[in-house]
């Protein structure tokens, strides 16, 4: 009966992976461009200037990818919405930004719309790309349930993995608990990453 009732609480997360998201000249050409990019890349941050919460490289400035990205998520969130149980909404702008993770990177569970000044961040989406054959292993993305608990919705035990694939993206409401876990690279070269353009669909 216990168990019965824990389910109840239970709201499993939602989530749309889209394999082969651009052709293949277009994914060759943004890896290659990216790693060229290599000394542009920074550490990355975050709002609790912990640098343990999160390890990975960081390109802010992605001209090579934001308009082409953008243009291909306006024709697919509507299918996106639709599958995530939303409704469509007005965007104000799609945010986009390129993450390297090598080995022994991750990034510990968060949100990413629980601050007010992103609060308006709707939709996140991770669009995967890198060299293949791949020369890493682990980075998955967990992407964690949610319940009641003095009604407000928390981060529940039980969670869904998601494997990076080259040149799929996935979409997931960003309110969502998630993580990256660890990434194993080897021979510790920049090329050899496991490269994201991710971002988020904020609603005006």
């Amino acid at each position: 009966m216990f168990t019965t009732k824990q389910n109840i609480n239970i709201f499993k997360s939602k989530c749309l992976k889209i394999p082969n998201f651009l052709t293949q000249a277009e994914n060759q050409n943004i890896i290659k461009s990216v790693i060229k990019l290599e000394p542009y890349f920074e550490k990355s941050v975050t709002s609790l200037n912990d640098p343990d919460f999160r390890r990975s490289m960081v390109l802010h400035l992605a001209p090579i990818s934001k308009k082409k990205i953008s243009k291909r998520i306006k024709l697919v969130l509507p299918q996106v919405l639709s599958r995530l149980g939303k409704e469509l909404f007005p965007i104000h702008h799609i945010e986009a930004q390129v993450t390297a993770h090598n080995h022994g990177h991750y990034y510990h569970s968060h949100n990413d719309n629980g601050m007010p000044e992103v609060a308006k961040r709707e939709i996140t989406y991770v669009y995967y790309f890198y060299r293949e054959p791949k020369q890493f292993s682990g980075g998955e993305l967990v992407l964690y349930d949610e319940k009641i608990e003095n009604n407000e919705y928390i981060k529940a035990d039980s969670s869904k993995i998601v494997e990076p694939t080259n040149n799929s993206i996935i979409f997931f409401p960003s309110h969502y608990w998630h993580e990256v876990l660890p990434v194993n690279c080897p021979s510790r070269n920049f090329a050899d990453s496991r490269f994201t353009i991710n971002g988020w669909v904020w609603q005006s």
